[in-house]
């Protein structure tokens, strides 16, 4: 029984709270099932959660979230609080695990053709593309290391990220989220080219603005 009840509340929240709650709870999942972490304390911590969200370039407090799965949902319980740490224990590790391996893989069916996507999209590791081009774009400048990845992205990957949404449109109700993802993509990508549009429209302008002009003047003593 408790099983459904907490699916149901695993299912219901990530419906209201969208694609931060799925993160969220997905880094918390992560982080339950990482060898490299004690768990004595609890399945996950607020300062391990924080930390890994930052390490993919999300730039996002989920204290809030955190609330919401204790206090609303019963997601999640607190096992451990101090000055320094808090910790937190899923109420059911289970279903949560059930309920995200649902969210990321969707039915296929029979269907080779929704097979076929399915498996396009992972080979684009697109989770991996979000995270590079996030911090990309928290850039003021972008260095020449930078650049070089945004190019080898740019035609590496953009363009079968475009074939795979319009493939994925035909099926708009089972790939959803995965839409939603790599049109992220797509417009976090078109915010760094528009910082590389930036640093070279001025300087050329202005440098054949002067040299038409020191031209004019050559020509014309």
């Amino acid at each position: 029984m408790l099983s459904g009840k907490i699916k149901n509340a695993i299912e219901d929240f990530l419906s209201k709270y969208g694609e931060k709650a799925f993160i969220v709870l997905k880094t918390a999942y992560n982080i339950s099932r990482d060898p490299n972490i004690d768990h004595r304390l609890g399945d996950f911590s607020y300062k391990h959660l924080v930390y890994k969200l930052a390490e993919t370039g999300i730039a996002y407090n989920p204290a809030n979230l955190l609330k919401v799965m204790e206090k609303n949902y019963g997601i999640i319980e607190k096992s451990y609080a101090s000055k320094n740490q808090t910790w937190w224990r899923f109420s059911d590790i289970d279903a949560v695990r059930e309920v995200l391996e649902k969210s990321i893989n969707p039915e296929t069916g029979d269907d080779p053709r929704i097979k076929l996507l399915v498996i396009k999209y992972r080979s684009l590791e697109p989770w991996n593309l979000l995270s590079i081009l996030r911090k990309l774009a928290l850039k003021e400048r972008l260095n020449e290391v930078d650049k070089e990845v945004f190019r080898k992205l740019a035609f590496n990957d953009l363009e079968k990220i475009a074939g795979i949404i319009k493939e994925m449109m035909y099926y708009e109700e089972v790939f959803s989220n995965e839409i939603k993802l790599l049109n992220e993509i797509l417009e976090l990508a078109e915010l760094v080219a528009g910082k590389l549009e930036k640093a070279h429209v001025s300087f050329p302008v202005n440098t054949v603005a002067r040299s038409i002009e020191v031209s004019w003047r050559n020509d014309h003593t």
